[in-house]
C-alpha cells in the first residue's frame, strides 16, 4: 500500500515515475493495478505535496528506519530541507547514486561521511522535527527508487549561489542546487 499511495503522490505532483500509469478520469492522479478510486482519493496530495507523503511514510508499518536510510535522509535534511520536494528528492538522488558508484565511500553512510565531501555533522541532526520527518520520507522515496530522477545520473551538486569550477558535466539547476555528473 505504501508504494502505491506514494507513487500516487509523486505522479500527482508532478514528478515523473519511473513507469507510468493509466489516469483517473476527471484527475491527474494514476491508477495502479488492483487500486480503486478509494484509495486514490486517499493519496491525493495537499497543495505542497509533503504533508501527505509524510502522513503515509509515518503510518506506513512496514518501513523500518535502518541506518542506511537514517544516514540518507541526514543528508536531505542538512542539504535540502528548505527545498520544495523536488530539490530534496534530487538532492537524495544524489547521494544515492554516489552510494551506487562505490568512489565515494560504501554505502549512503560511507558517502555522507567521506572526508571533504558534506559540509555538516550528522550528529547534530534534529530528529524530532517535522522537517526531519519529512527527509525520512524522501530519503525512503529515493531508498526504493519510486520517482524518475530528473537531474540524471548526478553524483555531485553544489548551493546555486556559489561557483565551485568543477569539470563535470551540468545536468540540471533545481531550486537551489546546481546538478552534476
Amino acid at each position: 500500500m505504501f508504494a502505491r499511495a506514494v507513487t500516487s503522490l509523486i505522479f500527482g505532483a508532478g514528478l515523473a515515475l519511473v513507469a507510468a500509469a493509466p489516469v483517473l478520469a476527471n484527475t491527474s492522479l494514476p491508477v495502479l493495478p488492483g487500486e480503486d478510486d478509494r484509495v486514490i482519493a486517499e493519496a491525493a496530495p495537499s497543495p505542497t505535496g509533503l504533508p501527505a507523503l509524510v502522513k503515509m511514510v509515518a503510518a506506513d508499518s512496514n518501513a523500518a528506519t535502518d541506518q542506511e536510510l537514517d544516514c540518507l535522509a541526514t543528508a536531505v535534511w542538512f542539504e535540502s530541507r528548505g527545498e520544495a520536494l523536488e530539490g530534496q528528492l534530487a538532492v537524495a538522488q544524489a547521494v544515492v547514486n554516489r552510494a551506487k558508484s562505490g568512489r565515494w565511500g560504501k554505502g549512503v553512510c560511507g558517502v555522507i561521511r567521506a572526508p571533504r565531501q558534506f559540509n555538516f555533522v550528522p550528529e547534530r541532526v534534529q530528529r524530532g522535527t517535522a522537517t526531519f520527518t519529512t527527509a525520512m520520507a524522501v530519503a525512503r522515496v529515493a531508498m526504493m527508487g519510486l520517482w524518475h530522477d530528473i537531474a540524471e545520473g548526478a553524483h555531485s551538486f553544489h548551493a546555486a549561489r556559489l561557483k565551485p569550477g568543477w569539470r563535470l558535466t551540468r545536468v540540471a539547476k533545481i531550486g537551489n542546487h546546481v546538478f552534476y555528473r
